[in-house]
C-alpha cells in the first residue's frame, strides 16, 4: 500500500479545473489573459474563481480600478499551487518519457562526428531531455558491454553474440576509400584500386586493420598490403589525418559527408558500397526509463533514416549506384 501525507486522502480538494483557471489569472493577473490561455470565456474564469473563493471561504483576489492584485491568502494559495502543478507536471513528464536524465555511451566519433553536431535538433525535440554522453574510447568490437538501467548503448560491432542486453540494429557502414586533393597532389592521382598499392594507409588502432582488410578482400585486392601506414587511437583521429592529407582511409560514409561535400576529402574513383560494421543500440528491457529511451531511440531513428536519405542522394549526384554492394565485415 502507498503511503499518503494525510489519512483523509485529499477529500477536501478544490476541483482540478479551478486549480488551473487560478493558476493561470493569478500569473497573468488579468481574467481575460486567463481565458484566452485556457480557451474559455472572462465569464467563465470568474465563475470558476468565486465557486473556488467559496469553497476555501477566504478572498483570493482584490480589484482597484481595472487591474486584479492577489490578497495575502490568494498569493499563499498560488505559491502551493504552482508547487504541485509543478509535481505534477514533472509526474507526467517523466512516465510519457518527456523529461529526465539518460545516459549514453558511445563511440568517441559517433559522438563527435554524428551527436554533438546534432545536439541542439535534439534539445528542440525533447527541450527536458538530460542526455549524459559517455565516450568509450577503448572499446573493442568483441566486448561483452556492461550498462546501467538509465543507459542506452551505441556499440560497432560485427555482431552481439550476448544477451545481457537486448540489441536493435541502426545502421550497417558504407564503406568507401577516401584521400585528400592535397596528398593525391603530392603522390599521385588514384584512379582505381591498383592505384593504391604503394600509397600510405591510414588505420585505427582499437580493431586493427578491419576496415582496410575488408574492402581489399570485398574488392579482391590481394596485392594490396592492409598491414602498414598510419595508426590512430580514433576514427575521429583517422579522419583528421585524412583531411590533412597524410594518406588514404577506409571510412563509413557517415562520419566523411561534411568532409566530402567541402572538397577535404574526395572518393578518388568508383567504386561499389562495401559493407561494415553494424551498428546496435543496447538497452536493458522493462527498465522504469523505458518511455525516455523510446522518445530517444525515435529521435535517433528519424536521425539516421534522414542521413541514409541524404547519403543516397550524395552518392547518386557523383555517379554511384546505390544498389551496387559488397559484403565486406
Amino acid at each position: 500500500m502507498i503511503n499518503s501525507h494525510t489519512k483523509l486522502r485529499y477529500q477536501r480538494l478544490p476541483a482540478q479545473q479551478s486549480i488551473r483557471v487560478f493558476e493561470a489569472a493569478a500569473r497573468h493577473l488579468n481574467f481575460t489573459l486567463a481565458a484566452e490561455e485556457l480557451a474559455m470565456t472572462q465569464s467563465g474564469i470568474s465563475k470558476q474563481i468565486k465557486a473556488l473563493e467559496s469553497f476555501l471561504n477566504t478572498s483570493l483576489f482584490i480589484r482597484k480600478g481595472q487591474k486584479i492584485y492577489l490578497t495575502d491568502m490568494g498569493r499563499l494559495f498560488y505559491d502551493r499551487c504552482v508547487e504541485a502543478l509543478d509535481c505534477l507536471q514533472h509526474a507526467v513528464d517523466e512516465i510519457q518519457g518527456q523529461t529526465g536524465q539518460l545516459r549514453l555511451q558511445a563511440p568517441p566519433t559517433f559522438a563527435c562526428r554524428w551527436l554533438i553536431p546534432r545536439m541542439e535538433q535534439l534539445h528542440n525535440s525533447l527541450p527536458k531531455l538530460s542526455l549524459h554522453i559517455e565516450t568509450t574510447w577503448l572499446r573493442s568490437i568483441h566486448d561483452h558491454i556492461q550498462a546501467e538501467t538509465n543507459q542506452l548503448v551505441i556499440h560497432a560491432c560485427i555482431n552481439y553474440p550476448f544477451n545481457n542486453l537486448h540489441a536493435e540494429l541502426l545502421r550497417k557502414e558504407s564503406l568507401f576509400v577516401m584521400v585528400s586533393p592535397s596528398y593525391m597532389a603530392r603522390h599521385g592521382d588514384i584512379d582505381c584500386a591498383k592505384d593504391l598499392v604503394g600509397k600510405t594507409l591510414i588505420h585505427t588502432r582499437v580493431d586493427g586493420h578491419i576496415h582496410w582488410e575488408a574492402w581489399a578482400k570485398a574488392m579482391g585486392e590481394e596485392a594490396l598490403d592492409t598491414s602498414k601506414g598510419y595508426e590512430f587511437e580514433t576514427l575521429d583521429m583517422a579522419l583528421s589525418a585524412a583531411e590533412n592529407g597524410l594518406g588514404v582511409l577506409v571510412c563509413d560514409l557517415l562520419f566523411a559527408l561534411n568532409a566530402l561535400r567541402n572538397g577535404r576529402l574526395v572518393i578518388p574513383f568508383k567504386m561499389p558500397i562495401v559493407t561494415g560494421l553494424r551498428y546496435l543500440l543496447l538497452r536493458h528491457l522493462n527498465s522504469s526509463y523505458q518511455p525516455l529511451q523510446q522518445n530517444y531511440r525515435q529521435w535517433l531513428q528519424q536521425q539516421i533514416h534522414q542521413d541514409n536519405q541524404d547519403m543516397a542522394e550524395y552518392l547518386t549526384e557523383l555517379g554511384f549506384d546505390n544498389q551496387d554492394q559488397r559484403k565486406g565485415i
